[in-house]
Order: structure tokens, then sequence, then C-alpha cells
């Protein structure tokens, strides 16, 4: 029998792959690219309109400032409008005076007296 020294050209191919696979998986878990980053301001930037809107009744326009746990400035904008018998609220949240998220709305109807 022949005393074989090294490895073969399969289990060179094969040990790569397995290394690439495992490389590409760790880089894009520590290293998350735009959409991922943006996915999560919007839903962040969604959930303080919403908590704005739920917690604090606003009766005039007001802004609320927020610092998130990351250290990012946050704004959010409540613009009020009345009507007959119903107020309507309007949260935006804004992320370091530049990125905006989709506008929240909260209307409440009063009876008439």
């Amino acid at each position: 029998m022949k005393n074989c020294k090294g490895f073969t050209l399969m289990e060179v191919l094969v040990s790569f792959a397995v290394l690439t696979t495992t490389g590409v998986a760790m880089f894009s878990f520590l290293y998350p690219g735009k959409i991922e980053n943006q996915a999560w301001v919007n839903d962040y930037g969604a959930e303080l309109s919403k908590i704005t809107l739920l917690s604090a009744p606003a009766l005039k326009d007001t802004t609320y400032q927020h610092i998130d746990g990351n250290g990012i400035h946050w704004e959010i904008k409540c613009i009020v409008s009345s009507f007959d018998t119903e107020t309507c609220a309007t949260a935006v949240s804004i992320r370091n005076k530049a990125d905006t998220t989709r506008a929240q709305h909260l209307c409440r109807f009063r009876s008439k007296k």
C-alpha cells in the first residue's frame, strides 16, 4: 500500500467551502448593511411616535426630545388639528435632524354638548 501524505483536492475544496460559508455568515452578522439599519430606524421611529401619541395627549403643537440607547438624538413633532367634535394629532419622529419616519395619526372624538 502506498503511504499518502497531504490532502486531496476534494478535501481542500470542501474545507474552503465550509470556511467561506462560515465567514460570510459571521461577517453579515457582525456588520449589518444599510437595509437592516434603515428597518431598525423606521421601526424605532414609528414606536416613538405611537408611544408619544398614546401617553402624552397633545393639545397644541409640541416637540418632544428623546435620546436612544445608542446616544442618538430624536425629535418627535406632534401637530394637532381640531375640528367640530374631533381632535387629531400627527406625530413624526426625526432622527439626527435628517432622517424622518412615517407619520402616525391619532384622532379622538368627543360628544357634542
